[in-house]
This record gives structure tokens, sequence and C-alpha cells, in this order.
């Protein structure tokens, strides 16, 4: 009872910290929030405003854009630790927790297809008119001796988003 003006603000910090993370939406609330300039994305089952964030992100905004309103979970996991988004973003940012319940196959974003790189020698056979396409190989890592070597490989194997 000494304290009780210090006692009101913890309890007011700690309740905002948590009021947005501890909210439970629906998949369908967050799929309404589908634009570059309203774009929320659900990652392990957490609803982010990633609309600011779009515009820096080193990937480029076209990839969180295209899944605004969605679960991309699937699509995040591969390339980032599941931890990132609580490490980056403001608490302020976590939306809420999504109720699996409603969760449908038309909200999960898919990744995009696979990219084959097309083969870019060609080697003539002798005997015969024809092409024949050699595919790419890559050199052994031993042989690849700098950033150079490294960025012309990763153009014949990934897509262009993921190194350029």
């Amino acid at each position: 009872q000494a304290f009780p003006y210090c006692t009101a603000l913890i309890s007011l910090f700690s309740r905002c910290s948590t009021m947005a993370s501890d909210k439970v939406l629906s998949m369908e609330e967050v799929a309404k929030h589908n634009t570059k300039d309203d774009c929320w994305v659900v990652l392990y089952g957490k609803a982010y405003d990633l609309t600011k964030f779009a515009k820096v992100h080193p990937g480029g905004a076209k990839l969180i854009t295209d899944a605004a309103g969605m679960d991309a979970t699937a699509i995040f996991d591969p390339i980032h630790p599941k931890d990132i988004m609580d490490k980056l973003l403001k608490p302020s940012l976590t939306m809420g927790v999504v109720d699996a319940a409603t969760i449908k196959p038309e909200h999960v974003a898919k990744p995009p297809e696979a990219h084959k790189p097309k083969p870019k020698k060609k080697a003539v056979k002798a005997d015969a008119a024809e092409e024949e396409i050699e595919e790419f190989k890559k050199p052994p890592l031993a042989a690849m001796l700098n950033s150079f070597d490294f960025e012309s490989v990763a153009r014949e194997v990934m897509e262009p988003q993921a190194w350029g």
C-alpha cells in the first residue's frame, strides 16, 4: 500500500505488452488485411502487421505482399529462424494468435513454383546437326575462390530474388 502509483503502473505496462499478442483472431479477420497498404501475414500461428516492414524487407516487398492476408509459414520457414519476427518487430505489430480451426486451405500461401534454370551451354554433336544441351554442373566448393564464383553458380541454380 505504500506505493499504489507504482503498482498501478506495473499493472498497466504488463497489460499493454501482452494485449495484442494474446488476442485470438480468426483467419477470416486476417484475410481482410490483404493489400500492400494493409498487410497482415500469419507465421507460426501468429498474425503480424507487416505493412511497413514489407518496404524494408531484404528480399523485397513483393514476397510479403503476395502473402498478405494469408498464412505464409510454409514459405517463411525454410529461409528464416522461427523466432525472428519476435526479435525484429515491435510487440505492437503482433496482432494476435490465429485460431487454427479457422485456417482453410485457401488461406495458406503457396510457394512459388520452383524455377529450373535453362541450361546455358550447348554442345554440337560431331556426327549430327542436332544440338545437345549440357546440364549445368556445379564446381567443387574448393574451386570457388571469391564472391564472383559463388554468384555465377547462384545465377544458375537459384531464383534471382534469392541471390540478386
